[in-house]
């Protein structure tokens, strides 16, 4: 019986007796030469496991031998005592009774336990992040450092290790102070960030592929210079990853570690290429694949106003179930942003959105909403192929493109990992609208040590002469020939193009006087200044393209960033000024108003003026004296408040951590003051009397949650 058959034979209604043992013995057979197969075969019997029950001791053996132990069930009473022991034998260390990991879990595991260094490629049901997990409760490891490419996946991945908080000080931001036993959970910038490392027993980078810098520019340049920075403070290290071929070659002897590609997989997806619907009714095409569908649904788009489009089309198409339990959370959102803003609406109906623009806690909110079954339909963008766990049945890729880009075979195998669940759902559906990319899995390079000729110069500068190639001494020599700027000053700018830096120092040194002291202001600029800044920051260190989360220049920047400031970064008030403006864009449309609001403050406010401003304040500080001027800048408190997004004490800081603003504000009287840092408001949370709080149901169930892990 061929793969094709089981899957046919499967897709009935009843499986004959006999067709039950042909099944199970074709997978046996499948074993030897065929086990990815057999495997696949094996986990489609799974999601019919009810019509199989006599043969539930066949079903056992089968598992044990395709080193699927986490499926094997009655292990007491239908397992042979050969069985019965692998499965013990997969159980971590110190780890939940119920948790028994796969064959190449188990074999990454014990790997790690004994010190190699792995670099892992698997898909993306395999639980690479379990495997984190299970090391890290065997208490061998004092001290573990987490890189996650995103703050969202800090929170989830703090939240799962919270399990550890009587063993390990879970750590995610550089301001909070180091245990005898501490766990760092930090994006690349934070790591960076953290003034002294411990000396530390193991790293992972979750989502390595992106230490690759030919797609991207700045965080790349990060990425691999925290893990430069790692590779001094620790003697092993675990990288993982989806879909990747290989590493690039030439990798020095210090980099020594086992790289392990494997297409292991834990749930199955049946593919369904749609036909091209006609321009203009390639929404109304994708709500009639979702009528037929059941379980969880993800939809993927390119972009936030796709978003919206599909799911107000849901939405008018009557899909999704009415959801009383996402009602005060709809409430809060209505409130906090606009009343009519889709996000609210599109939830009490069963639909959650997702993009990069979302309050965090909101979309922390969403996907635990989605996983926990009360939300049918999940509109996303490419923020959810970031390693963020999803319990979906059903993908639907509804569009190829990402920025005008078509999307590569590696991506598009991300997005549709993302159907089936371990556990939950055995065969999941990627549904598509075009035939997927030709199979291309990349070769990941990594430039802090391959040193190409296009690998950045801000990576290039933050190694000693020593771990530089010759022509990466070439490169950089020729910069600094006639530099106006120490190598210090450029250095302490990280990630930062330090050719622009340069024509930065050129530029201050060309200006008038009466221009130049304009950038020495103190404390929070005036109008003026801050305008003279935002003209340096957007013509060097920040060129804009086209129109950018609200900006499309210096002036509109600087207006943006006064408005957000006098209004201490109240959402509601500033997207009523956007509807309210006479040239906005977005004048007419509640949606595009929030959406344009959050997306400048997460982006512009919280994420690039910090580090733009920071940088452009040590530039000025070494060119104005020589020119006379002998007054110093120091952003260093507006700099702080664009970290919080000119929001209220806290707010920003507990948005993290999954908080609203509106219960923060119930929390605010009983927290320490502004400033006070994060390891005094969670102590302090730790200790408060819930009962004086008067928090609603929904209330409660997020501050219960938030106690529980931390």
């Amino acid at each position: 019986m061929t793969p094709v058959e089981i899957r046919n034979h499967l897709t009935q209604e009843s499986v004959k007796p006999a067709d039950q043992f042909r099944i199970l013995r074709a997978i046996a057979a499948m074993y030897n030469g065929r086990e990815a197969d057999g495997r696949e075969s094996l986990i489609r019997v799974l999601d019919r496991r009810e019509l199989f029950e006599p043969l539930e001791a066949m079903i056992n053996s089968l598992l044990a031998r395709y080193g699927l132990y986490p499926y094997m069930a009655g292990v007491d009473d239908t397992a042979t005592t050969a069985d019965a022991l692998l499965y013990e034998l997969h159980r971590p260390l110190d780890y939940d009774n119920d948790v028994v990991l796969h064959r190449v879990q188990a074999d990454i595991y014990r790997r790690i336990l004994d010190g190699e260094s792995i670099i892992l490629s698997a898909p993306t049901s395999f639980g690479k992040s379990l495997v984190l997990d299970a090391v890290a409760a065997s208490g061998r490891f004092e001290n573990i450092a987490v890189v996650v490419p995103t703050l969202a996946l800090i929170d989830e991945t703090r939240k799962r290790l919270s399990r550890l908080r009587d063993t390990y000080k879970v750590i995610t931001h550089p301001s909070q102070t180091l245990d005898e036993r501490n766990i760092l959970v930090m994006t690349q910038e934070r790591l960076l960030d953290v003034a002294e490392l411990p000396r530390l027993d193991l790293f992972m980078i979750d989502e390595f592929y992106k230490l690759d810098s030919r797609n991207e520019e700045n965080r790349p340049v990060l990425l691999n210079h925290a893990l430069h920075r790692l590779m001094t403070h620790s003697r092993a290290f675990y990288m993982a990853g989806p879909n990747v071929r290989d590493l690039a070659a030439a990798l020095p002897a210090q980099f020594t570690a086992t790289f392990t590609s494997t297409d292991f997989k834990t749930v199955v997806s049946n593919l369904r290429v749609m036909p091209k619907p006609a321009r203009g009714d390639e929404i109304a095409a994708l709500v009639e694949v979702c009528r037929e569908l059941e379980g969880p649904t993800l939809i993927f788009c390119s972009s936030p106003e796709k978003t919206r489009k599909v799911a107000e089309a849901l939405l008018t198409a009557g899909l999704g179930d009415q959801s009383p339990e996402m009602a005060p959370v709809a409430t809060w959102v209505a409130e906090e942003y606009h009343p009519d803003w889709l996000v609210a609406r599109a939830l009490t109906n069963g639909v959650g959105i997702h993009h990069a623009r979302l309050p965090r806690w909101l979309g922390q909110y969403t996907v635990g909403a989605f996983n926990s079954g009360i939300l049918q339909f999940f509109v996303c963008t490419s923020t959810m192929i970031e390693g963020v766990n999803t319990s979906a049945k059903n993908v639907v890729v509804f569009d190829h493109k990402i920025k005008n880009r078509n999307i590569d075979y590696f991506t598009y195998s991300n997005i549709a990992g993302r159907s089936g669940r371990m556990r939950q759902h055995f065969v999941g559906e990627v549904i598509v609208f075009r035939e997927p990319p030709a199979e291309e899995l990349p070769i990941v390079d990594v430039p802090v040590y391959n040193q190409a000729s296009d690998t950045p110069l801000s990576l290039l500068i933050q190694l000693s002469d020593e771990e530089l190639t010759e022509e990466s001494k070439r490169r950089l020599e020729g910069m600094l020939a006639n530099a106006t700027l120490p190598l210090a000053v450029l250095r302490e700018s990280r990630g930062i193009d330090p050719e622009r830096q340069l024509a930065l120092a050129r530029e201050i040194a060309r200006m008038a006087p009466s221009e130049a002291v304009l950038l020495a202001w103190n404390g929070y600029p005036t109008w003026e200044e801050l305008l003279a800044c935002c003209q340096l920051i957007v013509t060097h260190l920040r060129p804009i393209r086209g129109r950018e989360n609200g900006v499309s220049s210096a002036r509109q920047l600087t207006f943006r960033l006064r408005l957000a400031q006098t209004t201490q970064g109240d959402v509601r008030q500033l997207v009523n000024n956007e509807l309210s403006g006479t040239s906005s864009t977005t004048r007419d449309d509640p949606d595009a108003a929030v959406e344009e609001v959050l997306g400048f403050l997460r982006q512009w406010v919280g994420f690039d003026m910090p580090r733009l401003l920071s940088c452009l304040q040590r530039v000025v500080n070494h060119v104005l004296p020589q020119r006379g001027i002998a007054r110093r800048a120091n952003y260093s408190p507006y700099v702080a408040a664009c970290e919080s997004m000119f929001l209220p004490a806290h707010v920003a800081l507990l948005d993290e951590f999954g908080m609203p603003p509106s219960l923060v504000d119930k929390l605010r009287p009983h927290l320490p003051p502004a400033g006070s840092g994060i390891d005094a408001v969670l102590a302090e949370i730790r200790r408060l009397d819930v009962k004086s709080l008067q928090l609603d149901q929904t209330e409660q169930s997020l501050f219960d949650e938030l106690r529980r892990t931390i």
